[in-house]
């Protein structure tokens, strides 16, 4: 079964770059500004709040947020959207479909961890900011570890919201050229790792404190 499923990407991925590369002249970015520029602003808020929910990836929709918008209204579009996926994701997570995605989870190699009281909110800056599952399911696998909705909620979804920053800011500025927020982007994602490594250092060292009467012991 792995090996049919190894076979179909592979086959996928070489139409893909065939239908690129057969379209290469008229793929470009003033035909993608165009094409974003274009979508019905319902339209798209309304697939922007649902189809991340279910594994399309959130950045086609910051970039295209930033295009149709600018910076911002593709901030407020994607702040309100992050928000609503942190409301539907926790929702999900504790519903009937609970068991459905732990089993998925773990399937999938990712176990749900547990939490200690006092590093929840550690724990959640530090599981958002760090790149590794998709989206949706770092979404759902967050919620399944018992985190309590404030955390969850404003505390993640206000760290999804600082990184989308970058690309809806990047897609805003090809738009009209302003070199500047290529610059703001630039400070933001460097701020992002040196955050991302001191938050881990912090993490390290509590983890190092609380084993150290063990190893006495």
């Amino acid at each position: 079964m792995r090996i049919w499923k190894i076979a179909a990407w592979v086959v996928v991925a070489g139409l893909l770059g065939w239908l690129l590369y057969a379209n290469r002249e008229s793929i470009n970015k003033e035909a993608i500004i165009a094409y974003g520029k274009s979508l019905p602003a319902a339209w798209f808020v309304l697939a922007f709040l649902i189809l991340p929910l279910v594994g399309f990836p959130l950045s086609i929709f910051l970039i295209l947020a930033g295009i149709r918008f600018g910076l911002g209204w593709g901030m407020a579009v994607t702040t309100a959207c992050i928000y609503f996926h942190h409301f539907a994701g926790y929702w999900i997570s504790h519903s009937y479909l609970n068991e459905r995605l732990r089993r998925l989870a773990e399937k999938r190699g990712h176990k749900v961890p547990e939490i200690d009281e006092g590093n929840r909110v550690w724990y959640t800056i530090l599981f958002a900011s760090v790149h590794g599952p998709p989206y949706a399911f770092k979404l759902y696998l967050l919620a399944l570890t018992g985190v309590p909705f404030r955390i969850y909620c404003w505390v993640g979804g206000t760290v999804y919201i600082l990184f989308c920053f970058i690309p809806v800011g990047a897609a805003a500025a090809a738009v009209h050229m302003d070199v500047t927020w290529i610059y703001v982007g630039i400070v933001v994602i460097s701020a992002g790792v040196l955050l991302g490594k001191w938050i881990r250092k912090r993490k390290q060292a509590a983890s190092d404190k609380d084993a150290s009467p063990e190893k006495d012991s």
